[in-house]
């Protein structure tokens, strides 16, 4: 039970440093608007609860901060009926005696909003910051919900593995997980487009959504005629800064999507906020939420899975140069690193849905969180080097386009390989009833396609193909060669 002078002092601190627009001050939010935003916008309404999740530093609260600032200025939701708390800061957590969210709102209702939230007529937005400090905190969003429809609740966490498993107990049918990533190529690019200006983001935005409507288009005719007619069509328009479209891809593949990393332009700089944030994932996330009491192991585990990037995990490869550790340890750590949002595995296609687990390959989510890792952010990128990042950047970008396409589903998404060669990608198609093998060859000559046509002739459904190339835009039957930046662009 709070006393009323710890009562005053969380007002204080609610008022003075989580929401300054309860004293009618600007809400000062970067300009840019990540796609995301655009979703969650439209979402906040809805009877359910959201959750977003994501690695750190990959600008939730940003989002967070710009959705607040659109209920106050574009919808008109006055000011009180906004609630904002981070529960990572250590004073809140000091002053309150019992459960935070509990007593803080118990405040908020006294002091702010001048009502009890289970029977409020207006909305009321409550935004949890870092909710996975909270105990029960999905018990206590379940019962915010049920008592009231007028309540929305979008809370945000790190630890995505402790956020996503707790919902999915507590809150069945009232929740909707969202995560985020760092920035796709079309968002970095907007964000970060070279200093001439010359790129025409408008222009280039409408050619996003308009190469995605299109490609939704082919894949229900199961023909990419038009959608190769449209592909021209965007190439000619793009002539004017195809350099620097071109600039922003090579500096996309080497320094990745970070919000912050994409704004800076020293890379040392970058180098050292990469580094920092590995450090943050491994003492904030992994140490305190999977009872990890080694830095170094799990420091130098990730190291080792960030020279690996791309190929087929061999734990008994990694456990040779790993002295100090077995190989559930490493097992279970890559399970970690994947549940915090920084790797994804990808299976090998099998002709099921799940693929076989067996000698799965391994992608960093981020490019430059990888070369980072390894040091090798401001190193020379010899075309091997651009085509290996080529593949890890398209991995993130199917699995988001595959995600949008299947309903918001997770998974869909393997790799093909026999004694004849290698499909990079499988994209299963359920809803179009065929899956599109997608081969990445970032390099002057595209080359032999051996395993693509090996797959296209033996377990395809259909003849549609996609090779994303360094420039090549052709239409071979229906083996479409797209360059990279458009199939970016696309996804």
């Amino acid at each position: 039970m709070l006393d009323a002078e710890s009562e005053k002092k969380i007002v204080s601190l609610l008022t003075n440093r989580f929401n300054k627009w309860w004293s009618n001050q600007i809400l000062e939010v970067p300009p840019f608007r990540r796609r995301d935003f655009r979703y969650l916008i439209t979402k906040l309404d809805e009877p359910r609860a959201i959750t977003l999740v994501g690695p750190r530093q990959v600008g939730k609260t940003t989002v967070v901060m710009q959705l607040i600032k659109e209920l106050i200025e574009t919808k008109k939701i006055p000011p009180k009926r906004i609630l904002y708390v981070q529960f990572d800061d250590v004073e809140l957590r000091i002053l309150c005696k019992g459960n935070v969210l509990v007593e803080i709102l118990s405040v908020y209702q006294k002091y702010i909003l001048s009502e009890d939230l289970n029977t409020a007529a207006e909305n009321v937005y409550l935004f949890f910051d870092e909710v996975q400090r909270v105990k029960n905190w999905a018990e206590h969003v379940k019962a915010l919900l049920a008592a009231n429809p007028r309540i929305h609740v979008l809370s945000t966490g790190s630890s995505s593995f402790k956020i996503s498993q707790k919902s999915k107990e507590t809150l069945p049918g009232r929740h909707e997980l969202f995560e985020m990533f760092p920035l796709k190529f079309a968002d970095a690019m907007a964000l970060g487009q070279p200093k001439t200006g010359r790129i025409d983001l408008e222009q280039m935005k409408a050619a996003s959504y308009g190469l995605r409507a299109k490609f939704e288009e082919a894949l229900g005719k199961k023909s990419f005629k038009e959608f190769f007619t449209y592909c021209k069509s965007v190439y000619v328009q793009t002539a004017p800064f195809e350099a620097d479209i071109r600039a922003s891809l090579l500096s996309y593949l080497s320094k990745g999507g970070y919000p912050a990393i994409v704004r800076t332009e020293d890379v040392p700089t970058c180098q050292k906020l990469l580094q920092s944030y590995a450090n943050d994932i491994i003492v904030k996330d992994l140490m305190p939420w999977f009872n990890i009491r080694d830095f170094d192991s799990a420091e130098k585990l990730m190291f080792l899975l960030a020279s690996i990037s791309g190929e087929q995990l061999n734990v008994s490869g990694v456990l040779k140069r790993l002295s100090d550790s077995n190989a559930i340890t490493v097992r279970k750590y890559i399970g970690y690193f994947r549940s915090v949002g920084i790797i994804g595995v990808l299976p090998r296609y099998s002709g099921s849905k799940l693929g076989s687990p067996k000698h799965p390959k391994l992608y960093f989510l981020d490019a430059g969180f990888r070369n980072a890792l390894l040091g090798i952010l401001d190193a020379p990128m010899p075309d091997t080097e651009k085509g290996h990042l080529a593949e890890t950047v398209a991995y993130d970008h199917i699995l988001r386009l595959a995600y949008k396409l299947n309903a918001s589903t997770p998974g869909h998404v393997s790799f093909f390989l026999s004694k004849k060669g290698e499909v990079d990608f499988i994209m299963d198609l359920p809803r179009h009833s065929f899956k599109l093998p997608i081969e990445i060859k970032f390099r002057e000559s595209v080359g032999k396609l051996a395993g693509l046509e090996e797959f296209v002739s033996e377990y395809a459904e259909t003849k549609l193909a996609i090779v994303v190339t360094a420039d090549e835009l052709e239409l071979k039957g229906e083996m479409l060669l797209m360059p990279m930046w458009m199939f970016l662009l696309m996804c």
